[in-house]
């Protein structure tokens, strides 16, 4: 043996056991950053593939420059795509059309197809020729178009025949709109621009969108471009969402977002020192026999540190690749239920993604936080005198001066709790690591509500298809409902009337009421989704023929309570309930008014829908939504099939991500409690196997195990509360309140969660070192290594 240090791999292989508690200790450590921040890469990659496929792989827009502006732009080192695009009828307000549907017209470069929009070409090529165009897919099933077609672009002055050169992705916007897109090239855009408004192109009828390099400062960037070419911040257009994600965006509320990243880092990596120190603490503490037997070899105090700390790096070499593993398993795992429920948003994210920056920050957080959590107890182990080799750790150097009083506590439940307090270090490392596992928790757990406000899951009342009468007047038979219910592939069928601008009075107030017609569908979605104010209140306006019971819609100035009676050119209307939640948005000084079908024909004498809502089946076909397009001719079809699976993807992909995060906090929490506890027994098993040389029965022992973790669970929780909730209430500040008014309420559902795991897991940590006291003799517990 030519150092101390050569004892450390001799040392492992004899205290393997032992060692195995706090090996895990650091596994547990590396899993949590690894998980955590790989599960946020992959989150940040899925939120910027959404962001790409909503709003296109641009950075800024630029209005208002000049082609040779434009030009030095697109020529400096760090823009990667520049282009030019045009739009005319972007609203659809105005008669342009191919065949019967409703059309916008875009003037685009080839870079904005190939590379600025999302989705690019589906089918054909970019059009070259002056009489070539380019659709939205959506117009091959609407229109029967196919690649080569001939087809007609009516204009409000004219008339032009173009050639089909290719097909782009549809957006959830055409669909809905049950509209198309034709892009043609720039020249091409700018002759017929000038034939249809009668007016030449200039570039004020132009933007310019530009694509930063990947590892270019884009910030920095911008501010140079505007500065360069004197541009207003009028003039420049951000995609906010993208440049957000990146962490360039210069929004108040992003930079608050990036401010609240940096504060669950240090949570997580405070958590993760903890959690190693206490480990470590009481591995120590288990061998003072053996650094007071190096102390009687001649070893310093400065070897003796190093020791430790060396020992502490072995450990990591099986460690940190196991908790590394682990994270990277559990990222797999996200990813593939991920792809599963995302759809089109995240097909291309590939299953097994390695998210490198949470591979280094496993690494650098674990080595860091063993370095860190090895200080104390490597400090400690140097103060081992030689004359505690002789005796070990059944003569503690915290003797107590005073007898321990019980007074109406049973003498085994005072020496557990004095065991648990009696060192004053392992005590804070205990409580300490107890407590962040429960301020992680909370602070996670703010993610929730800002999750619910940026991203609004599907409703029940979410259609998949819509047949909307033009004119919003009730013109739409009642037997084309039926008819589409008995369809192939459709799962539900429901239609609402309206009667709009109903002169009305209420307490002596002049209003305007919208009266809409529910049917049984959608009055069971307001009772099962408990958006009733009265149950009573709602069932006699779901029977009701001609009462006049109807349901007023909640808003923040509603003037309508349950009770009041409105008088209408219809009728009188009472108000039996007010429900929270409806699909309609009112104008100002407007009241919604919902009613039965029987009742709202004998108030109007119209039997008629003015909105039909469909929803399909899960697997529809093309052809069967085609053959559900055929019925809705002189009506206009709405489509929101694309929309409302981005919606769903968006927020499956943060709920799923969001949750991932709370379950490995609280997965974590039970094996470090577990943990803990195990190897605060073992510290003291010998002083265990005295008392039961001296009368102490297994049971009075357990109680005595159960109310040491007990005792640290009880003020592990008080102190997580004490921290967690005002982390949980600057997180729910700077992330719901700045963005969206609500006021903090105290997380009861999630603090009733987490401290139910970390008492149940404390208690039932007991178990496996009671069992193993229980199954050792007195002598042997006297002599446990």
């Amino acid at each position: 043996m030519k150092s101390y240090l050569s004892l450390i791999p001799i040392s492992a292989k004899i205290k393997k056991k032992q060692n195995k508690m706090t090996i895990i200790c650091i596994i547990l450590a590396v899993f949590l950053v690894t998980a955590i921040f790989s599960m946020a890469d992959m989150e940040l990659r899925s939120q910027k593939i959404r962001a790409i496929s909503d709003y296109g792989n641009w950075h800024i827009t630029l209005k208002n420059i000049s082609e040779n502006d434009a030009e030095q732009i697109s020529a400096r080192d760090d823009v990667k795509v520049s282009s030019w695009y045009a739009s005319l009828n972007y609203r659809l307000k105005d008669d342009y059309y191919i065949g019967t549907k409703r059309t916008a017209i875009c003037g685009i470069e080839e870079p904005v197809i190939t590379d600025i929009l999302s989705d690019g070409i589906t089918e054909g090529k970019y059009p070259k020729n002056n009489n070539e165009i380019m659709l939205t897919e959506n117009a091959k099933d609407s229109l029967n178009i196919n690649l080569g077609d001939s087809v007609s672009l009516k204009t409000p002055r004219s008339e032009e025949i173009f050639t089909v050169s290719g097909f782009s992705a549809s957006t959830a916007m055409t669909n809905k709109a049950d509209a198309v897109v034709a892009l043609m090239p720039l020249d091409t855009y700018s002759r017929f621009y000038s034939e249809a408004t009668e007016t030449a192109l200039e570039d004020s009828d132009k933007v310019y969108y530009v694509q930063f390099k990947e590892r270019c400062n884009i910030k920095k960037a911008i501010a140079q471009i505007q500065k360069q070419y004197s541009l207003t911040d009028e003039q420049i257009s951000k995609n906010s969402a993208l440049l957000g994600i990146m962490g360039f965006s210069t929004d108040s509320y992003m930079l608050g977002l990036y401010l609240m990243a940096a504060v669950l880092f240090f949570l997580v990596l405070i958590s993760g020192i903890l959690m190693i120190s206490s480990s470590m603490n009481s591995n120590v503490a288990q061998r003072t026999k053996f650094f007071g037997m190096l102390r009687c070899t001649g070893a310093s105090k400065k070897q003796i540190i190093r020791f430790v700390r060396l020992e502490a790096l072995n450990w990591c070499k099986t460690a940190i690749p196991t908790g590394v593993l682990g994270g990277i398993i559990i990222t797999w795992i996200l990813c593939s239920i991920l792809r599963f429920l995302g759809g089109r948003y995240f097909s291309d994210m590939p299953v097994f993604a390695i998210s490198g920056g949470g591979i280094a920050a496993g690494i650098c957080v674990g080595i860091l936080t063993v370095l860190l959590a090895a200080q104390s107890p490597a400090k400690k182990a140097a103060k081992v005198s030689p004359l505690t080799a002789v005796s070990g750790n059944a003569v503690s150097s915290n003797i107590s001066r005073r007898s321990l009083t019980a007074g109406f506590i049973k003498i085994d439940t005072s020496l557990g709790i004095s065991h648990a307090v009696k060192s004053r270090k392992n005590f804070i490392l205990m409580v300490g690591s107890f407590a962040l596992s429960i301020t992680l928790f909370l602070a996670f757990s703010s993610f929730i509500a800002f999750m619910n406000h940026a991203i609004t899951p599907l409703k029940p009342y979410t259609p998949d298809l819509s047949i909307v009468c033009g004119d919003n007047s009730c013109s739409i038979d009642r037997s084309l409902a039926e008819k589409i219910s008995s369809m192939s592939g459709v799962k539900r069928v429901y239609g609402r009337s309206f009667a709009y601008d109903i002169p009305a009075e209420c307490d002596g107030k002049l209003k305007t009421v919208t009266l809409i017609s529910y049917e049984s569908n959608q009055f069971n979605w307001i009772d099962e989704e408990n958006w009733s104010e009265d149950n009573i209140g709602l069932e006699k306006a779901v029977k009701d023929t001609d009462e006049g019971y109807v349901i007023a819609a909640y808003h923040p100035e509603i003037a309508i309570n349950k009770g009041d009676k409105i008088q209408t050119g219809l009728g009188v209307l009472m108000v039996t309930d007010v429900v929270s939640q409806i699909p309609f948005n009112r104008k100002d000084g407007e009241e919604i008014l919902v009613c039965s079908e029987a009742l709202f024909k004998t108030l109007t004498g119209n039997n008629n829908y003015t909105i039909i809502d469909i929803q399909l089946e899960r697997g529809v076909t093309e052809e069967e939504v085609n053959a559900i397009r055929s019925l809705s001719e002189g009506f206009l079809f709405s489509d929101q099939r694309i929309s409302n699976r981005e919606t769903k993807g968006a927020y499956y992909s943060f709920a799923l991500f969001v949750y991932g995060f709370l379950a490995v906090i609280a997965m974590i929490a039970i094996f470090n409690i577990m943990n803990s506890i195990s190897m605060s027994v073992s510290a003291h098993i010998r002083q265990y196997g005295a008392m039961r040389a001296i009368g102490m029965s297994i049971r009075q022992l357990i109680k005595m195990i159960t109310a040491e973790a007990v005792t640290y669970a009880v003020c592990g929780s008080a102190v997580g509360c004490i921290i967690g909730l005002p982390v949980h209430y600057l997180l729910f500040n700077n992330l719901v309140t700045a963005r969206w008014g609500d006021t903090w309420t105290i997380p009861s559902s999630s603090l009733t969660i987490i401290i139910l795991l970390v008492v149940l897991s404390s208690v039932a940590a007991v178990y496996a070192p009671s069992k193993r006291i229980q199954n050792m003799s007195v002598t042997d517990t006297i002599h446990a290594q």
